[in-house]
């Protein structure tokens, strides 16, 4: 049997590496040395190893411990691109977790037993007597041995105290993400203060760029068109690219403002090269509660200006719900109570019903405005009506 010396690259095995280390101790230690060592020559190559181990480790522990200084406070790290935190850290870690797999490797007993099909081969960190193995307690301790052993118990535990803190703030860089994940305002001003530090590059990158020209979807824009919400995207989004995915992201937002001439993605979809008619449109929403009548029954606002403001808009017929529910709804800020779509519905189709047409909702909402000073520049456009037959 070979014991396995395999690790999980996630938080359960940086704490199954953390829990083999703090089991070390003399009477461990005396064990493991039993088992592989039999000369002092072998014993100080052992120590000369483990030197060269900690010179290794000293290396990555100032590495890791500048990395733990930006890690959380960015929202892409060049560390991102298998987008899993814990196997950046392993990697961060290499040869501190192939000298510490040496060490424990060396001090566990041969075992030439076959294991049944079935059962899992156990693993080097418990098998071996510095962390979990069987041992047995020697009466006289170090002080009976010669001075070369004494050294390499002393690098040893020089070794995994220095591993210890390293893994102990891997432990920790993983528990701050995710309580970091969990603070959607904090999130918030960690994407806008990184999008900062790139976007004057990102401007002018841009501005090299064909507004009409396609641009490849990236993880990041993905997971944008996938999130129901700003909060959703800054939890899915963070620490799941790298800053190059996020320059990338930054550009093809800035070339879609200037393709949509500031325009947002959901005024595109309804009124498409028609900046005046957004414009206009924004405005009338803004100080809705200045139409004359717009208060219906309650603290509502009435369906009957509602159903004439949306033919007004001049948008296709089976796009009026979602210009309601998903652009007036969410811009509207005034006093009265929103509608739900099945009474503004029942309102339309009473309308047409009974003969009325969609000219004339245009040619009335046109008439509200005209009445009130807000909106002289909303009926006076140079952008023609085109009233839509279908209701």
């Amino acid at each position: 049997m070979i014991p396995t010396t395999i690790v999980e690259h996630d938080q359960s095995g940086i704490e199954m590496i953390l829990d083999a280390l703090d089991q070390l101790k003399e009477e461990r230690f005396i064990e493991g040395i039993r088992n592989k060592h039999h000369s002092l020559y072998e014993i100080e190559q052992t120590t000369n190893l483990v030197k060269l181990y900690q010179a290794r480790v000293n290396i990555e522990s100032k590495a890791l411990q500048k990395f733990s200084e930006t890690f959380i406070r960015e929202f892409a790290t060049n560390n991102n691109q298998c987008f899993n935190t814990a196997e950046v850290l392993f990697k961060k870690l290499s040869s501190t977790l192939a000298g510490l797999k040496q060490i424990f490797h060396k001090t566990t007993p041969i075992d030439r037993r076959q294991l049944p099909n079935d059962v899992a081969v156990p693993s080097v960190y418990n098998l071996s007597p510095l962390a979990n193995g069987e041992y047995s307690p020697d009466l006289f301790g170090l002080e009976s041995y010669p001075e070369q052993v004494s050294n390499l118990y002393k690098a040893l535990d020089t070794l995994f105290t220095s591993a210890s803190a390293m893994l102990s703030l891997c432990h920790l860089m993983i528990e701050q993400e995710q309580e970091t994940r969990n603070d959607v305002v904090q999130l918030k001003q960690i994407y806008q203060e990184s999008c900062a530090v790139l976007l004057d590059a990102v401007k002018s990158l841009s501005s090299y760029i064909d507004p009409t020209r396609e641009l490849p979807e990236n993880d990041l824009e993905r997971c944008r068109k996938n999130a129901e919400s700003d909060d959703e995207f800054y939890q899915e989004g963070y620490h799941k690219c790298d800053k190059k995915g996020l320059t990338e992201y930054l550009v093809k937002e800035e070339v879609r403002k200037a393709r949509n001439d500031g325009l947002t993605d959901i005024e595109m979809d309804f009124w498409s090269g028609r900046k005046n008619k957004v414009l206009l449109v924004r405005n009338v929403i803004e100080n809705f509660d200045s139409i004359k009548d717009v208060k219906g029954k309650g603290n509502s606002l009435s369906s009957t200006i509602i159903i004439e403001f949306l033919k007004w808009c001049d948008v296709k017929p089976e796009l009026e719900k979602k210009l309601y529910e998903e652009y007036f709804c969410k811009k509207y800020q005034g006093r009265h109570d929103l509608l739900k779509w099945g009474a503004i519905s029942a309102c339309r189709k009473e309308h047409f019903d009974t003969g009325g047409t969609a000219e004339q909702l245009v040619n009335r909402f046109e008439e509200r405005l005209a009445e009130n000073a807000l909106f002289q520049t909303a009926v006076v456009t140079n952008e023609p009506i085109s009233v839509p037959t279908l209701h």
